[in-house]
């Protein structure tokens, strides 16, 4: 299929959200870990997790919401 094809789509009514995930890597020498943010696409709401674990938690606590 083209990337410029449209396809239908089953369903009349779209109700998504964007999110902006964002890992990195910090911490000493003897102790890094991974960190993530994650910003809600239409209110600019930023929250930060010390794991991505976490931060999935969280995003599925949401998804499950709304």
């Amino acid at each position: 299929m083209d990337i410029n094809e449209t396809t239908e789509r089953p369903f009349t009514t779209y109700d998504g959200r964007v999110y902006v995930l964002r890992l990195w890597y910090e911490g000493p020498e003897h102790a890094p870990a991974w960190r993530a943010s994650v910003r809600e696409g239409t209110t600019g709401a930023r929250r930060y997790f010390l794991s991505v674990d976490e931060c999935l938690e969280h995003l599925y606590t949401e998804l499950l919401r709304r």
